[in-house]
């Protein structure tokens, strides 16, 4: 499944207008703010992926304008038009004019992103981590998605009644602590089954884009016990809850549950957080979203789509080279770079070269033909030739 065309209307600086795209790369070029992000924001928010820039949709409707519209041409098997509306505090989803869940637009359009707000992943909030791994094991069991919401809804009900003046209502109390229990320890066996092949496949990745690292790991720290069945686990929550219920009224906020989890990359018994470079630090970031990717490949049969924003900027340039060379041909791709000769410089597959200004597209040419460049590719762990179908 590739993105075959794209069409947007309102959606922040982008021109209305309908793009066909090439199945294998797009190259994305310009100066800085002309739009080569939105691109890709428009193409995360109709693949049922959260927008990477803003927590508020209304942020990505034009000026003036009520409602932002991006569908999307899917060629493949089966083909059809995915699509998303956005507005202030709503957003919808359709496949061929029938309204669908988040859940059923991912698995249409599966995809993977990298921009600069996943810079920051190894050292920063725990949340980002989370998600990144959540969204492995919602593409491989969807069902956990309406864990996460039970869960989430729950959490914040629960602190909202013991927040409330005077004391809480046991019994309403009691029903909470079962949602979250039930609901939490499914979310944390599923941490508990994908951490370790998610840690394996960024170790692969990481050793092809040539980092020094080995035995690379992702270790989940939880308050809930590490290996455990599920009733185990809802009783762990069930006690913590209850344990930790006075704490929680005075604070304000919930403490205690698998919303506190955290992930950490380690290197044998080395946190990579603390001991790798700068440079380092992207490219261990690079190969996570490139074991996101294979992984997902796995849950969907198909290869996502791979969007990665300004990806030559500061980047190391070997890293970079290694990255271009193991591309695979069968797999779309969108790049966006403000440095077009040093983009084409790379040995990239070839593909369509968009010139981005003021919001509106215009294709300017193809990607070299990377057989002029050596050595010949390798294959991303995880990825083969027949992943995808051909457009």
């Amino acid at each position: 499944m590739v993105i075959g065309t794209l069409s947007v209307e309102s959606f922040r600086n982008l021109a209305p207008a309908r793009l066909r795209f090439h199945p294998r790369l797009n190259l994305l070029v310009g100066k800085n703010g002309q739009g080569k992000t939105n691109v890709l924001e428009s193409l995360a928010l109709v693949s049922g992926r959260a927008s990477f820039r803003t927590a508020d949709l209304a942020d990505v409707v034009r000026e003036g304008e009520n409602d932002a519209t991006v569908t999307v041409g899917l060629a493949g098997e089966p083909a059809g038009e995915l699509a998303a509306r956005i507005g202030k505090g709503r957003r919808e989803h359709f496949w061929n004019g029938r309204k669908v869940s988040r859940v059923e637009a991912s698995r249409r359009l599966p995809l993977v992103a990298l921009t600069s707000a996943d810079l920051g992943r190894l050292g920063g909030p725990p949340a980002d981590r989370r998600r990144a791994l959540d969204r492995v094991a919602v593409a491989h069991e969807p069902s956990l998605a309406a864990e996460h919401r039970r869960y989430e809804k729950a959490r914040a009900d629960r602190v909202a009644l013991l927040g409330a003046p005077g004391r809480p209502d046991r019994d309403a109390l009691a029903a909470y602590e079962e949602l979250l229990s039930s609901a939490g320890a499914a979310i944390a066996a599923s941490r508990r089954r994908w951490a370790g092949p998610l840690g394996r496949r960024i170790e692969e990745n990481a050793r092809l884009l040539g980092l020094p690292y080995r035995e690379i790991s992702l270790r989940l720290v939880s308050e809930l016990p590490a290996e455990a069945p599920l009733p185990l686990l809802a009783d762990a929550l069930r006690a913590g809850l209850r344990l930790r219920e006075e704490s929680e009224r005075r604070a304000g906020r919930a403490l205690f549950g698998p919303h506190r989890d955290d992930l950490l990359l380690f290197s044998g018994a080395l946190p990579l957080a603390a001991r790798a470079s700068s440079g380092e630090a992207r490219a261990l970031v690079l190969a996570w979203a490139l074991a996101e990717r294979s992984l997902l490949a796995e849950a969907c049969g198909r290869l996502p789509v791979f969007a990665f924003d300004d990806f030559d900027s500061e980047w190391d340039p070997d890293v970079l080279a290694r990255f271009a060379r193991a591309l695979p041909d069968d797999g779309q791709v969108f790049l966006t770079s403000a440095r077009e000769r040093a983009a084409r410089e790379l040995p990239l597959p070839v593909g369509a070269v968009w010139r981005v200004e003021a919001g509106r597209l215009a294709a300017t040419g193809t990607s070299p033909d990377r057989a002029a460049f050596l050595p010949a590719p390798a294959r991303w762990p995880g990825e083969r030739s027949d992943d995808v179908l051909a457009s």
